[in-house]
């Protein structure tokens, strides 16, 4: 019977000879005394083990593989999920436990035996802990809602029973906001003046930063009506703010309180708009847009250090992997490492629509992997945004989404820390080479560069004196 699929171990072709599929399940017996027989108990299946055999060999004409195994010896090397296209079941993915290789007189032919071992539970290196960038997120988008009905409860109090029909009209997104609107009264008409300076000082903040065409503001629908038309202006503005701090993620702590700053002074030049919305004193009216900035500013500030988190871990997940990566093959030879992820400060994958710092200044963009967040980093920066959250929910407690976020930060960077690597002070009797002290401490050498990052040395191949180094 021929097979159904090519045979394929992660995109090596397979000439399979046999394959044997084991299906085993986990039964728990429970025997009892002076009862024969026993009560099972099936607590699901085991593992899928597939073992086949495969031939790797040059005939001297048009078939030659046998160098192909050679490269799938060293691509098994390194520890991760394997994709198995099975000749008769299909793709697989799990892990190659064992592999024995058989050489005899013929030239040039390998016959090789694999035992793969199929995964159904994946760990994808992140599953510890939710995923900070994809709740802060949805918390954000959901966050947009909160903010148009907490704007519109806003204008119901200013404007009374007349605020029903103002709020239910559609807007042309390019005509003014006053001309739309005919027939209203002198005091929604005077309301409505001081939204459209509102939003035309929104618009006209840090107008020449162009806001992403991918990033998650741009992809938000706020809607045609008047909330909508508010809220989309300030979350474009605030984005913009984020855009211009850009260059500080490589400090995240300054550059959370630069957005803080930033906001915080945007909410002050707003919160002095004033309108009288009808004749006589009684009639005289304050307006201020203070609260929804604030609210809005927050909210950003809250993604905005998710997307740092998630970069942050993502990094670090990468130097464990590169520092447990094995330097010199079987033969001697220099294995280069995997490139590391980018830094924040450069290029933030997490953060869709980021701006590469070397490409804003007129260069490319550079690919200098940064260094993980300190566990005062995390703290600070936590702080930081909390602090700006708390302010925004004093002022709007219905805001479910604003207290999501903050619990969300709150949540990654305690599991963080209780993930990262305790660190201790050791005391060097000689002077010796950074290098030297990873392997006396049970580190791998090329955990040199990361100790540099939380020490003071001036020459690494001479430390000296109480070093800073990771408990192993």
């Amino acid at each position: 019977m021929p097979d159904l699929y090519p045979a394929q171990l992660d995109g090596f072709g397979l000439e399979i000879e046999t394959t044997d599929d084991a299906f085993e399940k986990a039964i728990v017996r429970h025997e009892y005394p002076f009862r024969s027989g026993a009560l099972l108990e099936d607590m699901g299946q085991r593992a899928r083990v597939v073992k086949f055999r495969c031939y790797f060999w040059d005939d001297g004409a048009d078939h030659a593989t046998y160098d192909a195994h050679l490269d799938l010896l060293k691509h098994l090397e390194a520890q991760e999920i394997s994709e198995l296209v099975h000749p008769k079941y299909g793709p697989l993915r799990g892990c190659v436990e064992s592999m024995s290789v058989r050489h005899d007189d013929r030239d040039r032919t390998a016959e090789i035996d694999i035992a793969f071992v199929e995964g159904l539970i994946e760990d994808g290196g992140d599953t510890r802990h939710d995923d900070v960038e994809a709740g802060a997120e949805e918390a954000y988008n959901n966050g947009i809602e909160d903010q148009k009905q907490e704007f519109a409860d806003d204008v119901k109090t200013a404007l009374g029973p007349e605020a029903q029909a103002i709020l239910a009209k559609a807007l042309d997104p390019a005509l003014g906001i006053v001309a739309q609107f005919q027939g209203i009264s002198i005091k929604s008409r005077n309301y409505l003046k001081l939204v459209e300076t509102y939003v035309g000082t929104l618009e006209a903040t840090l107008n020449t930063i162009a806001n992403p065409a991918n990033s998650l503001v741009s992809i938000i629908n706020y809607g045609t009506s008047l909330p909508g038309r508010v809220i989309g202006s300030l979350s474009r503005c605030v984005e913009r703010y984020a855009l211009l701090y850009d260059s500080l993620k490589s400090a995240p702590v300054r550059f959370v309180d630069s957005m803080v700053g930033g906001t915080k002074a945007l909410a002050k030049s707003v919160s002095g708009q004033s309108t009288t919305f009808g004749p006589g004193p009684s009639q005289t009216q304050t307006a201020s847009f203070s609260k929804t900035t604030t609210i809005a500013a927050a909210s950003h500030t809250a993604l905005q250090t998710a997307y740092l988190y998630k970069a942050d871990e993502v990094l670090r997940v990468a130097r464990k992997k590169d520092e447990s990566a094995r330097g010199f093959d079987a033969e001697g030879n220099y294995t280069a490492p995997d490139a590391l992820p980018v830094s924040a400060a450069v290029i933030t994958a997490a953060a869709p629509g980021a701006v590469a710092i070397g490409a804003a200044v007129g260069g490319a963009a550079v690919g200098t992997p940064g260094q993980t967040m300190t566990v005062n980093e995390l703290e600070s920066s936590l702080s930081a945004v909390r602090g700006i959250l708390q302010e925004a929910i004093n002022l709007s407690r219905q805001n479910t989404s604003l207290k999501q976020q903050a619990l969300q930060l709150q949540t990654h960077v305690n599991s963080i820390k209780l993930e990262r690597e305790k660190i201790i002070q050791i005391l060097l009797d000689n002077p010796m080479p950074l290098h030297l002290v990873c392997l006396r401490y049970g580190l791998p050498y090329n955990a040199a560069e990361r100790l540099l990052t939380i020490n003071k040395i001036r020459n690494p191949n001479c430390a000296s004196g109480e070093v800073s180094v990771y408990a192993a």
